[in-house]
């Protein structure tokens, strides 16, 4: 009996207030002091907990890390590096060095006639040349991993021919002997052999390894280039490459490219 009446009471307050029966009334105020800092430590709360990381972030990135990184593993990586030649380069061939020589032939002719000389006929010509040499990138490759350092077993060195002869610059001299016709035939030989032994000499083994070196880092520079652009030449990635020719029996003792700490750049 004593809770219907009170249950009656809170009925007829209600109903004084303009509120459902049954329903607890709330007066509405300005908020205290106390509220409002309560408030504020709560908001200073949730601000630090969200600028905080997930205590799982550091447990998730190594294994996109190593899945990302498997591209780069010893059994991958050359397939990985052929697979990219196609985006760096459109052409067939690398060309990694450059020779421009000045180069100078020369024909002599000597007649007697019973025993007294006609004189000589001399024909020379001087023509600048520029040789050559590239490496044709669809020829074998193979990469290796050795810590943080990289061997690229590349295609071996090659001319390219024909030498490019600059005829716009060529001079050429001619002296006829003292009972001789003018060597205009002598001169003709020249030019008709003057492709054949420049080619020759594009191809000698004493002129290929005076660019060899050259040609080395130019190869190294594809190669760094390439892993630039897969963010992989990094302290955290390679810092050196050795390039070893397809012609080579063994590789160079040092790495033609280093990482530079200071500048990020070789």
């Amino acid at each position: 009996m004593t809770l219907r009446r009170h249950l009656n009471k809170n009925n007829q307050r209600a109903n004084r207030l303009g509120q459902q029966p049954g329903r607890f009334a709330y007066k509405k105020g300005p908020l205290t002091h106390y509220q409002i800092l309560l408030l504020i430590i709560a908001a200073i709360f949730i601000v630090i907990l969200l600028r905080q990381k997930p205590p799982n972030l550091p447990r998730v990135w190594p294994l996109v890390k190593r899945q990302v990184d498997e591209r780069f593993n010893e059994h991958n990586i050359t397939h990985t590096f052929i697979s990219a030649i196609p985006k760096l380069t459109k052409e067939m061939n690398l060309e990694v060095a450059t020779s421009h020589q000045t180069e100078v032939f020369e024909r002599t002719d000597t007649r007697r006639l019973l025993g007294i000389n006609l004189g000589t006929n001399i024909a020379q010509i001087k023509v600048p040349v520029t040789y050559r040499y590239h490496i044709r990138l669809y020829d074998p490759w193979q990469l290796q991993i050795t810590g943080q350092t990289l061997l690229v077993r590349s295609p071996r060195l090659q001319a390219c021919l024909p030498p490019a002869i600059h005829t716009d610059q060529l001079e050429q001299h001619i002296v006829r002997g003292w009972a001789r016709w003018t060597p205009t035939e002598l001169l003709q030989q020249l030019h008709h052999d003057l492709t054949p032994i420049l080619s020759q000499y594009a191809t000698d083994t004493r002129r290929m390894e005076l660019v060899r070196e050259t040609c080395r880092i130019g190869v190294a520079e594809f190669v760094r280039r390439w892993l630039e652009a897969e963010n992989r030449w990094s302290r955290e990635g390679f810092t050196a490459i050795l390039v070893q020719f397809g012609d080579e029996p063994t590789p160079p003792s040092q790495p033609v490219l280093h990482l530079d700490f200071n500048s990020n750049q070789t």
